[in-house]
């Protein structure tokens, strides 16, 4: 198992990638496979890894729960989803 370092480091890579656009973001999946067939997994825990850091970090910095931090943000995006599609 990695460390939680590796994990979160991984889940940094991976959305650094996801934010620069589409084509850097596969060409990084693509790579990442080739290294290794179970890249998906890793790249799943590693951002996951790196979501739970920021939810802990959140929910310090606010004094609210996580759970309260992913209920609003749930509601955020259900807002932004029907106001996309008026």
């Amino acid at each position: 198992m990695s460390s939680d370092y590796d994990r979160i480091r991984t889940g940094i890579e991976f959305m650094t990638a996801y934010v620069s656009g589409n084509d850097l973001l596969a060409a990084y999946v693509g790579e990442r496979r080739r290294e290794d067939p179970r890249a998906a997994e890793a790249l799943m825990d590693g951002a996951s890894a790196l979501c739970a850091l920021l939810l802990r970090k959140m929910a310090r910095e606010t004094g609210k729960t996580e759970q309260e931090i992913l209920q609003e943000l749930a509601r955020g995006t259900h807002r932004h989803e029907q106001q996309s599609g008026d």
